[in-house]
């Protein structure tokens, strides 16, 4: 189990809304899906928490409904409980949209120090704020209101750029174009994670 563990893949998703992260998750656990991995989604865990008839539940379906930002420690909360009580630290795990503050970039390292794992490499999706807003509008979901839709935009260059910054630094970050078809990023996303890791990156299934 140590051995297996110290060879497990952590890969966080970070981007604009609307950049295509859920997307090119669902490629990413397909293509680890033979080596065991785990899906976690911080805006599905918050959707399926404000369902809650509790306190918690409450709060983040009024925060959603106005389309206001939940705090960070929330979301760090979801994917913790995760790798801690859903064995999520045995398993390769694709983050979707997390971690996206420094502190819980660095909380996770942290984490994946004490389970003996390799630091997580961050795959940064860039797409511009013009693209990204036409997207959101597009797909015509009930919290992509235009004041929602501009308040995560403002967040981005405040909260989640300093932490790519810290992933660059660190030597973490692969930078894929979002700005064309899914297929493409999916494309440049394959060999950009081929020439990262190797013979350790899984090829695809003929």
């Amino acid at each position: 189990m140590e051995k297996e563990v110290k060879e497990k893949l952590t890969i966080a998703i970070l981007g604009r809304s609307g950049c295509g992260k859920g997307t090119q998750a669902h490629l990413l656990v397909n293509r680890l899906k033979r080596r065991g991995v785990i899906h976690i989604s911080t805006g599905a865990l918050l959707r399926d928490l404000m369902h809650d008839s509790t306190p918690t539940g409450h709060i983040t379906r009024s925060i959603m409904e106005r389309g206001r930002l939940h705090p960070s420690w929330i979301a760090a909360y979801t994917w913790l409980k995760i790798i801690i009580e859903g064995n999520g630290a045995a398993k390769d795990m694709v983050f979707d949209g997390a971690p996206r503050r420094v502190w819980e970039v660095k909380l996770l390292d942290e984490v994946m120090k004490w389970h003996g794992r390799p630091l997580p490499i961050c795959l940064y999706i860039d797409v511009s704020r013009g693209e990204t807003m036409r997207r959101l509008l597009a797909r015509k979901r009930a919290d992509d209101t235009v004041a929602a839709i501009k308040s995560r935009l403002d967040y981005f260059p405040k909260e989640v750029v300093p932490a790519l910054r810290y992933y660059k630094k660190e030597g973490r970050l692969i930078t894929i174009n979002g700005n064309q078809a899914p297929d493409r990023v999916w494309k440049e996303i394959d060999a950009a994670f081929g020439k990262r890791l190797g013979k350790q990156w899984p090829r695809a299934s003929r």
